[in-house]
């Protein structure tokens, strides 16, 4: 029955980047002997493996937060296959819009507006991921047997029609009633409320990426706003055949096991005891370190502990969402902004995000960010523009391990240079600015595929 097999695949995702997906769904309308509501399970791990796998390891080599050695060390040195894309697009298309759009063919669905909705979300958000990464993908015809080889959606067109799935499952959601008690949602079990929570932070990521600061705020003030609304994903059977935490399976998988590394990444540095530490009277990230490193390795006991959950669309994020679209929408929102950010900071003194033993996190003020602040010891920015430094400076040590730190490194570059994070080149003096559609894409549908010359072609809203 075809719900056992994509669940079997997307957990067997867990613990291998590059697994098979061919015969994946061959008949969608085998479905229709069961629930609809089976396929959900499915749809949330295939998620899973898009926003976790080998695109965001392959985005964290290019944004400075691993070394890529082995089979890694090509993208180490920025060449990238377009073979490489080829499960996370199967991951993107066949596990989450084809199965989200089978949810909502019609078939029986108990709980019908609830998992309506919740699979809206679970779209946007893949899709959100592959524009993000490739620019220009199917999207009106995507998900549709009527349509065997989609056209390719304009990048912008993308994102607007991404806003207005996410308004419909909100509108779903809030139908729906539902609060909890469905076995079938791994990350919130039921709860629409925390769906529509996700939602509105999702929302504001997307306006972020198209640099709508005032459009992110208004949505995130409707986000997640507790660690408990955070979509995450906790291992269902961690140390039992491929149920680990992604990073702890890449860690130790036998296909790419060992070929990536933290020793000489700048993250580490950045976060380290060195001169070039973000350290200062008023933040020691002793703590988030230990969290994130043993020494020099990444912590298999910390974020890459195989029962540690991984997130998704966070609370961590949406707060510095708020905080950056604050600052960015108007001088005249320093003190509001600069209040998010000690939120964000007193979140993680209290130890909400990982263990807090020595750390500090106090609270900054406006003199830290005047000249001769420990925020703008070189007087060289003015106070708001000293803060958004700040600001984007957390994100990056904030979203180790997530495509959001890849993502944001691009978005960035249209700042002034004393705004980014100086994320070192690996070779060359190019960044990369996304990543080639795959191989099995080109063979299938190639006509529709756009033609991109390498991976330093800026997408549309990078351009």
């Amino acid at each position: 029955m075809k719900i056992f097999k994509i669940s079997s695949i997307a957990i067997l995702l867990l613990c291998s980047c590059q697994s098979s997906v061919d015969d994946i769904n061959e008949d969608p309308n085998k479905i229709s002997t069961v629930d609809g509501s089976a396929i959900f399970t499915g749809i949330q791990l295939a998620d899973v493996a898009t926003q976790m796998g080998f695109l965001n390891w392959a985005g964290g080599v290019s944004a400075g937060y691993f070394v890529g050695d082995g089979r890694l060390s090509t993208i180490q040195s920025y060449a990238y296959n377009n073979t490489d894309s080829d499960t996370p697009w199967q991951n993107i298309y066949v596990g989450v819009v084809k199965q989200a759009h089978e949810i909502r063919s019609g078939i029986e669905v108990t709980n019908k507006d609830f998992f309506f909705g919740a699979s809206k979300v679970l779209e946007a958000h893949a899709i959100g991921t592959a524009t993000n990464i490739f620019g220009d993908v199917p999207f009106s015809e995507a998900g549709n047997s009527d349509f065997p080889k989609p056209r390719y959606d304009g990048q912008q067109e993308v994102y607007g029609n991404l806003q207005n799935l996410l308004d419909d499952a909100i509108l779903d959601l809030q139908a729906s009633g539902i609060s909890g008690g469905i076995q079938e949602d791994l990350f919130f079990d039921g709860n629409a409320a925390n769906w529509i929570k996700a939602a509105y932070t999702l929302k504001a990521r997307l306006y972020m990426d198209v640099r709508d600061y005032p459009n992110a705020l208004s949505a995130a003030q409707n986000g997640i706003s507790s660690v408990s609304e955070t979509m995450r994903y906790d291992p269902v059977t961690p140390g039992v055949g491929g149920g680990n935490n992604f990073l702890n399976e890449l860690l130790n998988s036998s296909t790419f096991g060992g070929d990536i590394r933290s020793e000489g990444s700048f993250l580490i540095d950045l976060i380290g005891v060195d001169a070039s530490s973000r350290n200062n009277a008023k933040t020691d990230e002793t703590d988030r370190f230990s969290y994130y490193y043993n020494g020099t390795d990444i912590n298999m006991e910390g974020i890459a502990a195989a029962d540690e959950p991984m997130n998704l669309i966070s609370l961590e994020e949406n707060t510095l969402i708020w905080a950056e679209a604050l600052i960015r929408s108007g001088a005249g929102n320093f003190d509001a902004a600069l209040n998010k950010l000690n939120e964000h900071r007193a979140n993680l003194r209290n130890g909400e995000f990982f263990t807090i033993s020595t750390g500090v996190y106090d609270d900054y003020v406006e003199a830290d960010f005047t000249s001769g602040g420990v925020e703008n010891s070189d007087g060289v920015l003015s106070k708001e523009d000293a803060l958004l430094r700040e600001i984007i400076e957390e994100r990056y040590v904030t979203f180790f391990n997530q495509i959001l730190g890849f993502n944001d490194l691009r978005r960035m570059k249209k700042d002034p240079v004393d705004l980014q994070v100086p994320v070192p080149f690996n070779q060359g003096s190019q960044h990369p600015e996304r990543f080639l559609y795959p191989f099995s894409e080109e063979n299938t549908n190639g006509a529709n595929v756009p033609v991109v010359a390498d991976i330093f072609t800026k997408t549309t809203i990078n351009q």
